[in-house]
C-alpha cells in the first residue's frame, strides 16, 4: 500500500519537473504544453462536478469512477493526436529532406507534439496521484520515457518525421478505452465488447508493431540526417535508444493483446450464441 504522503510528495517533485522542462522551451511550445496541461486538469474536475458521460452515481467503485473519467480524457487526446498525425503525414515528403530530422521550422509536429507534453503530464500526474488504486508501472515508464524524449525534441525542432507515425498510434487507444469501459459496465459478453476488444487488437498491433517497426527501420537508414547536427548528437542517440525502449513495451503489452484475442475468437458474442440456440 503507497502512504498518501508518498503519492503527494511524488506529485510534488514531478510538477516541479514539468514546471521547469516547459519553461525551457520556446514560449509558443511552452503556452501551448501548459495551456494542455490545464484544460485536461479542468476537463477532468469538470467530469467529477457533474457526472458527465459516465454511469449513475453508485454503479462503479470509486476507483472506477476515476478511471472512467482519465479514460475520457485518454480519448479525447488520442483522437486529437490521431487527426494531427494526418497533418503530419501530410508534411512529407520535407524539403530539404534533413528537415525532418533536424528542423529548423516550426510545424504541426511542434504543435501536436506540444498537446502530447501536455496531456503526458496532466496523465501521469493523474496515474500518481492514484497510484494506490490504480498501481501501473508500465503506463508511468511509458509517460517518462516519452515526456523526456518530447521535451528534448522539442527544444530543438528534432526528429519531426517520426512524430508523425509515433501520433498515429494512438489510434489504437479509443478502442482500448471503449473495450474497459463496457468491461466495467458488466458488458463484456456483448457485441459491442467483442469488436472493441477486435478494434484495439489490430490497430494496436498494426500501428504499435507493424508501423513502429517501419519507422524504426526509417530512422535508421535515414541516420546521416539526424546524426549530422554534432550539437545534438549524444542527446539524439539518446532519443533514438528511448524510442526502441518503448518498442520494447509494445512488443512486451502486445503479448497480452494477442492473448486477448484469442481468447475473444475463442467464444463468440452472447447475441449470436443467443441468435443460434433459438433457431
Amino acid at each position: 500500500m503507497i502512504h498518501p504522503r508518498h503519492q503527494l510528495l511524488a506529485c510534488g517533485i514531478a510538477g516541479m519537473g514539468f514546471s521547469w522542462l516547459t519553461a525551457h522551451q520556446d514560449p509558443q511550445c511552452a503556452s501551448i504544453i501548459a495551456a494542455t496541461t490545464a484544460c485536461y486538469a479542468i476537463g477532468y474536475f469538470v467530469l467529477r462536478s457533474t457526472n458527465a458521460l459516465q454511469p449513475a452515481k453508485g454503479t462503479l467503485r470509486s476507483a472506477d469512477e476515476a478511471e472512467w473519467r482519465s479514460r475520457i480524457l485518454g480519448t479525447v487526446n488520442a483522437v486529437a493526436l490521431t487527426m494531427g498525425s494526418v497533418a503530419c503525414f501530410l508534411e512529407w515528403p520535407y524539403d530539404p529532406p534533413t528537415e525532418g530530422w533536424n528542423g529548423d521550422i516550426w510545424s504541426h509536429p511542434g504543435t501536436f507534439a506540444s498537446l502530447f507534453v501536455g496531456y503526458l503530464q496532466w496523465d501521469l500526474l493523474w496515474l500518481l496521484w492514484h497510484s494506490r488504486d490504480h498501481y501501473d508501472p508500465s503506463s508511468i515508464v511509458h509517460h517518462s520515457l516519452f515526456l523526456a524524449i518530447t521535451h528534448y525534441v522539442l527544444s530543438g525542432t528534432y526528429f519531426k518525421k517520426p512524430f508523425a507515425w509515433l501520433s498515429f498510434t494512438e489510434l489504437s487507444t479509443p478502442f482500448l478505452n471503449a473495450r474497459w469501459c463496457l468491461a466495467a459496465a458488466g458488458q463484456k459478453t456483448g457485441k459491442a465488447y467483442f469488436l472493441a476488444s477486435l478494434g484495439f487488437a489490430v490497430t494496436f498491433l498494426a500501428t504499435r508493431v507493424v508501423g513502429y517497426t517501419i519507422g524504426l527501420i526509417d530512422m535508421w537508414l535515414s541516420a546521416d540526417m539526424w546524426r549530422s547536427r554534432k550539437s545534438g548528437l549524444v542527446g539524439l542517440d539518446l532519443v533514438a535508444f528511448g524510442l526502441h525502449a518503448a518498442f520494447c513495451l509494445n512488443l512486451f503489452w502486445s503479448i497480452k493483446v494477442v492473448s486477448a484475442v484469442k481468447r475473444s475468437l475463442g467464444r463468440r458474442p452472447a447475441v449470436e450464441v443467443q441468435k443460434k440456440k433459438c433457431q
